[in-house]
């Protein structure tokens, strides 16, 4: 599926995909002692952007928004896992690229860890609900 596929699905499923990493940015400034409230919201999008980047580059390559690959929770929690550690890599070497250096390996356990917590989080709940859903309308 491409990203620009506009149907409502997809359209939900990316939005949600971009607050996760959003809320990882804000989780992350907010462990810092960085701000994080209406005033650095610029700044918290900075932060969140090379993710969010990496995840647009390469979702749509590996299925992420495509309903074979997403449908149920087990294939879209697969689906997003493996999706999230070649997107991580992207957002990485452009936050990498952006700061003029590279973290130490813990931020990028770290952000394995939470993004995919977060990411695989929303994406669960999507399935589950729109599995509730495809029900109710066959019901």
């Amino acid at each position: 599926m491409r990203l620009n596929d506009s149907t409502p699905r997809t359209t939900l499923l990316l939005a949600g995909d971009v607050a996760a990493l959003i809320a990882f940015a804000v989780m992350g400034r907010g462990s810092h002692g960085v701000a994080t409230g209406l005033a650095a919201v610029g700044e918290t999008l900075r932060t969140a952007a090379p993710f969010i980047v990496g995840w647009l580059a390469v979702a749509p390559w590996l299925g992420a928004f495509r309903p074979a690959a997403t449908r149920g929770l087990a294939p879209m929690l697969r689906t997003t896992a493996i999706t999230w550690l070649p997107a991580l890599l992207a957002g990485s070497l452009i936050r990498a690229l952006l700061l003029g250096r590279f973290s130490p390996w813990s931020f990028y356990v770290v952000t394995f860890i939470v993004g995919l917590l977060l990411l695989g989080g929303w994406r669960a709940v999507f399935a589950l609900l729109e599995a509730r859903r495809r029900h109710e309308v066959l019901s």
